[in-house]
């Protein structure tokens, strides 16, 4: 029941009223903010207030880019190194394949420098194969008959005396080197000129039949003395290492190396001696 003086019913505002009031506040509202900047404290503070809400549904997107940034990254790098691993292996061989054919023409040029000293005919040939036993000191050339290859024939690196070739085939040779133990070479001591004989002795070489008195000393250089007339006079064969003098034996033991690389050069040179070459050149008789 409504008391004294109380309407019994209140009108309110319609909805068109109502659409024009907030649309007539909100005006005054932008125009307040736009000439003179009223709201930007509000502004300031919705902002502050949604700024946690902001990151917290940015962060699922930007957490996705980093692990998608992340793993491009990650996928460059390994086709960089990938990339930089096979340039680095390319330019290893080129470098090892600079190295051989570095040391294939320093041989070269101490064989050119070897036959101008000897002044013989040769034959450059290059070892083609070893045997599998590593007790034989034999090594098998590329080139035989059809380049004048014949047995007997000495063969040398640009350091030394190598071995002499003990049987030619058609399209190669079979060399056997100064340390095989049933090889013998003339020689002579090139500091006093004493002629003696050195055999081979597997890895190594030794004087055999050297009276203990004779003047010999580690170091000496044993040079081939031509006596035999197979090898040329003035080959380096071996360098003294070791001299013992028994009191129990009437000769001494000489231990020596040889002077050539009859375990690493790869590039020997045969050479046609006088005897060999007249022989070759000789027309045959009936």
């Amino acid at each position: 029941m409504a008391t004294p003086g109380q309407p019994m019913f209140t009108r309110a505002l319609g909805p068109a009223a109502r659409l024009a009031l907030w649309s007539i506040l909100a005006i005054a509202l932008i125009v307040l903010d736009a000439r003179f900047n009223a709201l930007g404290w509000l502004r300031a503070g919705v902002v502050a207030v949604f700024y946690p809400a902001q990151l917290a549904v940015r962060a699922p997107f930007d957490f996705a880019a980093e692990v998608s940034g992340f793993l491009v990254r990650h996928r460059a790098l390994q086709t960089e190194n990938a990339a930089l691993r096979e340039r680095n292996q390319q330019a290893g061989a080129q470098l090892a394949r600079l190295d051989t054919l570095r040391t294939e023409n320093e041989e070269l040029r101490r064989l050119v420098v070897l036959r101008q000293m000897t002044g013989y005919d040769s034959v450059a040939a290059e070892i083609l194969s070893t045997p599998r036993d590593p007790f034989s000191q034999r090594v098998m050339l590329d080139k035989g008959g059809n380049a004048g290859i014949q047995a007997g024939q000495p063969v040398v690196d640009g350091m030394g005396l190598v071995g002499q070739v003990t049987r030619a085939y058609a399209f190669g040779a079979e060399v056997t080197l100064v340390t095989d133990r049933g090889h013998a070479v003339p020689v002579q001591i090139q500091r006093t000129g004493q002629r003696v004989l050195v055999f081979g002795g597997g890895s190594g070489m030794e004087v055999r039949y050297l009276p203990t008195h004779t003047d010999i000393q580690p170091g000496d250089i044993l040079v081939t003395s031509g006596i035999d007339r197979v090898y040329p006079a003035g080959l380096v064969v071996a360098k003294v290492t070791r001299v013992q003098r028994p009191t129990d034996s009437p000769y001494a033991r000489v231990s020596c190396l040889p002077m050539a690389g009859v375990d690493k050069s790869r590039v020997l040179m045969v050479l046609k001696t006088q005897h060999a070459a007249a022989r070759q050149g000789a027309p045959e008789q009936p």
